[in-house]
């Protein structure tokens, strides 16, 4: 194949390309990769955008049997086709054909920005010819996202939110004119599905300081149209030790919640140097485990943390009272904000077609976001005591006995805590003493928290109850003192739930 082809320094797509010049020459590699090629930044892609002449279905079924890939046929009306090679480590090559749409210079004149606008014609013996009708290559040395025409967030409005996406992911800023028509059509993103509003704020959220990229949705207008309760959260005035309104703590927390999520998938560096680190690091193994846990397809608790801080304090602005002091000092009060973010978090996420178990932790996570900073208070030394560290998973569950989103709870209050800087107070140590204490609690009581010691059934049978709500009370203070270490065996449990009874019966 050609030299500059293998740049990719992916052989897969090598044997894909030649395959595919055994039959139809010449073909173009579009969009990213090449884009992607100039920049530098080509090696180990993973997904590959082909242009040919059609009809491109059969052709590429034919190329996926032969070489061994799996073919799906995206849409049948404008001839795309997918070609997909699960590697041994598990990674993915994704490779997409597509009927050219009309002769090249129309396929490129109807792409989105002028970077994506690119091509690179291959044919067997030559070295690959890149072609530049649309001014990409200036706008890359320019650092720059250009729209390719007048028409062209018209034509396709989820453009306007990856505008965003690419200033952010490639580092560019937008161009002038192309900035102004973003602002001008924002009320289009109205017009797009939620699954692709999701995939595409999935991905601005998952770059490196996701706060920054949604202010940048909020600066051109999308935010209103697309996450309606973070822009609703600028302005909302917040007492010490906050020291920005809702909307930039938020902002705040999401990066920090971008820290842990990326120190969770792999990344030893992303924790500052600290006591942070000094908490975490030792209980790595155990934290990643619980994180990798995929909630959705292609979708993890570690990169759910990030829209955990977005949704955690969406219910302030309906829950905003001012208090005055006896001195005339003014306090700012939002009582009860956490279940009014919790209905925001469910009903956005659902809203965006996430699953009914992602809206769920969603939920949860942006119900009890507050009760790490409550049991802090409870416990001013951080030695909290193994019936509250029960109660707090238990409160936090989403499944079953042995659910563990109170974890995720945790690292959201951890970025939650830091978000006011300095302000966050002397007992920043002893707050990180009391997240200790509950991971080293749901770490070490989770064959406790598991495995029952009795039944129903057995209680049943040893008091000759009939079923109804005592079996639950009695059983959940025997899983209560069971996981604070005062039972141990069964006689122990039937023992207290004898003395639960009797207590009952003399009241």
């Amino acid at each position: 194949m050609p030299s500059a082809v293998n740049n990719w320094d992916t052989p897969e797509f090598s044997e894909v390309l030649s395959a595919l010049l055994q039959a139809e020459q010449p073909l173009y590699v579009v969009g990213g990769a090449v884009r992607d090629h100039l920049l530098g930044q080509a090696r180990g892609v993973t997904d590959l955008d082909l242009a040919l002449a059609g009809p491109v279905l059969p052709l590429a079924r034919r190329v996926a049997d032969r070489l061994g890939w799996a073919y799906y046929p995206l849409d049948t009306e404008r001839d795309v086709a997918r070609i997909v090679l699960n590697r041994s480590d598990g990674t993915p090559l994704v490779c997409d054909l597509a009927a050219l749409r009309g002769d090249l210079a129309t396929d490129l004149a109807l792409r989105d920005f002028t970077v994506n606008a690119l091509a690179l014609e291959v044919r067997s013996g030559a070295e690959p010819r890149l072609i530049d009708l649309c001014g990409g290559v200036e706008d890359l040395r320019s650092r720059q996202i250009r729209v390719v025409g007048r028409e062209s967030l018209a034509q396709d409005p989820i453009r306007l939110l990856r505008a965003v996406r690419f200033a952010r992911q490639l580092g560019f800023a937008l161009e002038r004119e192309s900035e102004a028509q973003i602002v001008e059509l924002a009320g289009m993103t109205a017009q797009v599905s939620a699954e692709r509003q999701r995939d595409e704020l999935w991905k601005i959220l998952a770059l490196s300081h996701p706060g920054a990229g949604m202010a940048e949705l909020h600066r051109l207008g999308l935010l209103v149209h697309v996450l309606p309760e973070a822009g609703a959260l600028e302005r909302i005035e917040q007492s010490p030790p906050h020291h920005l309104d809702v909307f930039g703590h938020t902002v705040q927390v999401m990066n920090y919640a971008a820290a842990l999520r990326e120190w969770l998938l792999g990344d030893d560096g992303a924790l500052p140097e600290g006591d942070l680190a000094g908490l975490l690091i030792p209980r790595q193994d155990y934290l990643r485990g619980h994180f990798a846990e995929e909630l959705n397809a292609g979708r993890n608790r570690a990169e759910w943390l990030v829209w955990h801080a977005l949704f955690h304090d969406t219910g302030k602005p309906g829950t905003y009272s001012e208090e005055f002091d006896s001195d005339g000092s003014r306090r700012i009060r939002f009582f009860g904000h956490e279940e009014i973010s919790a209905t925001l978090a469910e009903s956005r996420s659902l809203a965006l077609r996430f699953s009914r178990r992602e809206s769920q932790v969603a939920q949860a996570v942006a119900a009890s976001h507050m009760r790490p900073h409550h049991l802090a208070d409870s416990f001013p030394n951080g030695r909290i005591s193994r019936r509250a560290c029960y109660r707090f998973l238990r409160a936090t569950a989403t499944g079953g006995r042995g659910d563990r989103t109170g974890l995720d709870v945790l690292l959201v209050a951890l970025a939650d805590r830091q978000a006011p800087g300095k302000a966050r107070g002397g007992r920043w140590r002893e707050y990180l003493t009391g997240v200790a204490t509950l991971l080293d609690f749901s770490r070490e009581a989770t064959p406790t928290l598991t495995q029952t010691l009795v039944d129903g059934n057995t209680l049943l049978r040893a008091f000759d109850l009939t079923p109804g709500r005592i079996v639950g009370l009695l059983l959940e203070s025997i899983a209560e003192a069971q996981a604070a270490g005062e039972v141990r065996s069964e006689s122990e449990a039937l023992a207290l739930a004898a003395t639960l009874l009797a207590q009952q019966s003399d009241q």
